[in-house]
Formats: C-alpha cells, sequence, structure tokens
C-alpha cells in the first residue's frame, strides 16, 4: 500500500515538472515574435476535427525564410514564386486542459495576388495519427488551412495577432 502510494506522487510530482516545460519554448517564441505582414509572425485560433468533431485553440508562430537550415532574409521569401522553407511553431489544446506544441517545416510560396500558399508535414507518434500532412492558405491577416493524418482530418483558421 505504502508502495503503490509513494509510486503515486513520484509520478504526480514528475508530471507537474515536466508537463509546464512542454509549453515554455513556446510561450518564449510566442514574447519573442515580432509584428510583421506577410506570413511571418503570431497567428491564433481553433482547430476543428471532421472525424470527430473535437476542437480547441491554436496559436502559431511563423518563423523566417530558412533555406539548408539557415535563416534567410525577407528577400528570400518566394523571390517571384520560388518557395521557401519555414518553420510554423503550434501549439494547440485539446479539451481545455490538455496541450502540446510542435514544429513542423512548410514549404510557403508568394503568389501574384499577395496570397501565400503553404504545404508541409509532421511526424507525430503512431498512436497521435503518424504522419499529418498540411496545406493552407494565408491573405492578409487570415490563416486557412487543412490538416490529415491516418486518424483524423480536420480544418484551423486563425488571425494575425499585433
Amino acid at each position: 500500500m505504502k508502495r503503490a502510494l509513494l509510486l503515486r506522487l513520484a509520478l504526480g510530482l514528475i508530471l507537474t515538472s515536466v508537463l509546464p516545460s512542454c509549453g515554455f519554448a513556446f510561450r518564449s517564441a510566442w514574447k519573442k515574435a515580432p509584428v510583421t505582414s506577410g506570413v511571418e509572425g503570431k497567428w491564433e485560433g481553433t482547430w476543428l476535427s471532421d472525424a470527430t468533431g473535437h476542437t480547441g485553440t491554436l496559436r502559431c508562430v511563423v518563423g523566417k525564410p530558412i533555406r539548408n537550415g539557415i535563416v534567410i532574409g525577407a528577400a528570400g521569401e518566394g523571390i517571384g514564386s520560388v518557395p521557401a522553407d519555414r518553420i510554423f511553431f503550434y501549439h494547440a489544446t485539446w479539451k481545455k486542459i490538455l496541450s502540446g506544441s510542435y514544429k513542423a517545416v512548410h514549404i510557403v510560396q508568394k503568389k501574384k495576388d499577395g496570397t501565400y500558399t503553404f504545404k508541409g508535414e509532421h511526424k507525430m507518434p503512431n498512436w497521435a495519427g503518424g504522419l499529418y500532412h498540411y496545406e493552407g492558405t494565408i491573405k492578409g491577416d487570415d490563416f486557412k488551412a487543412c490538416y490529415q493524418c491516418s486518424m483524423d482530418k480536420g480544418t484551423y483558421t486563425m488571425k494575425r495577432m499585433r
């Protein structure tokens, strides 16, 4: 009996010390993210699963363009229609009490009308759906996208935060 109580107490202490750190990197990125136009910056909204009807809040920090792991200047962002890779750093909530953060590389392309399109994927554990595919558009302050994996598919919409 004592052993089970001690085990539960130890597990509780581990969880309370580890879980808050999951969002620390995201909170730091959120605070440091610049207010810009185009794709880069802070976004906030919701996600909705078409498969289950589940929904939650979603925030994202979109970073500067990268090539071969090196950050490049804004001029490198789709010179003409040349796509640029960007890291999208997401933080999502489920059932108001669970949350998680993850990074996904998306290929962003600027269209002639000023709209940005992006595609990307991210590997999650198999129990969480495995490989996720993303596709979306950003026009002005509106961010709309869809996602799909082996266990789920849905949409998310966000607005630029200033």
